[in-house]
């Protein structure tokens, strides 16, 4: 399988990868294509994460505002001079 790379500055580049990684430019372009993939699923599944997140807290916010306010609570558990009940 062969890989035509036809953009200068793009052989430039794994050029210099390959030397600075003491490498071939195979292995350079492999491993930074390899990272460059892992980096996307890494925000990808972060994105996704942050989804479900915000979803649960719409969803615990949604429910707190149904429930009784704190002033609502403390008067039902605290009498008219501030004894318990």
């Amino acid at each position: 399988m062969a890989l035509n790379i036809k953009n200068e500055k793009t052989c430039e580049l794994a050029r210099e990868l390959a030397d600075l990684t003491d490498d071939t430019m195979t292995g350079a372009i492999t491993i930074a294509l390899r990272e460059r993939v892992e980096q996307i699923r890494r925000e990808r599944n972060r994105d996704e994460l942050l989804r479900k997140i915000s979803a649960i807290q719409d969803r615990v916010a949604e429910k707190l505002k149904a429930g009784p306010s704190t002033e609502e609570i403390i008067e039902e558990m605290y009498g008219e001079f501030g004894e318990p009940i």
